[in-house]
């Protein structure tokens, strides 16, 4: 008997909004500009896919930083302060990204698994299509929530646990190797959005696109339906 799609799990950045370049920005200002020397493309290439404190980490690494535990809680600070204000003047949606979610959240319980921060995620909820889809998800699970963010599967199991279904009857929407392998290991089907990483970096989704815009629920109803 094949299972129908129950709900779907949204990663946020780079998925539902376009705010690896707000993080960035923001990071560089809270580990000082002349001191982080990591290029935005370097960064893409090497710091994202998980939490705050892998990007700062890798980042400090990478540009030479000692960094311990009271450096990362001052720049956690500082950062979160930039991102608010940075995503408060320009929170831009990715492509088709309001109108997926907005359509399946009509029908299908939705859940949102980020390696962001909750006070990042809910400022760029509030701001984001003038704050349409704060209210839309059933469950956000955030680096704050678990031990061990992406890759670990655990942003996903809990947020599948939340909702109440069987991740097998799940389809997580991710932009990132990481966050594809974060799913997969809590036993989700993968769709992949190939923007800021290339499609070739994203084959373990079962399915990769280009973009969501123009994706329906209807979609992936019959993408689920699909052998995986």
């Amino acid at each position: 008997m094949s299972v129908e799609l129950q709900a779907v799990v949204f990663d946020m950045d780079g998925v539902i909004i376009e705010s690896e370049m707000t993080h960035y920005l923001a990071i560089k200002e809270a580990m000082l500009p002349d001191e982080m020397t990591v290029s935005y493309q370097l960064y893409l290439d090497t710091c994202t896919g998980s939490d705050e404190r892998f990007a700062m980490t890798r980042m400090a690494d990478l540009s030479g930083i000692p960094y311990d535990e009271k450096l990362y809680a001052s720049w956690s600070r500082r950062k979160a302060m930039s991102y608010a204000r940075l995503v408060g003047e320009e929170a831009k949606a990715m492509p088709g990204a309001v109108e997926l979610v907005e359509s399946v959240a009509a029908a299908l319980p939705i859940g949102l698994a980020t390696g962001s921060r909750t006070g990042d995620v809910e400022a760029a909820l509030s701001n984001l299509a003038g704050g349409r889809m704060a209210g839309l998800f059933q469950t956000i699970v955030t680096a704050d929530d678990v031990e061990n963010s992406k890759p670990d599967p655990a942003s996903y199991a809990t947020a599948v646990k939340n909702l109440g279904v069987d991740p097998a009857a799940c389809f997580a929407i991710e932009d990132s190797p990481d966050g594809i392998k974060s799913a997969l290991g809590a036993g989700l089907r993968v769709i992949g959005v190939a923007v800021m990483h290339d499609a070739s970096k994203l084959s373990d989704a079962e399915r990769v696109v280009s973009s969501l815009s123009g994706i329906t629920l209807h979609d992936l109803r019959e993408w689920f339906a699909e052998p995986s």
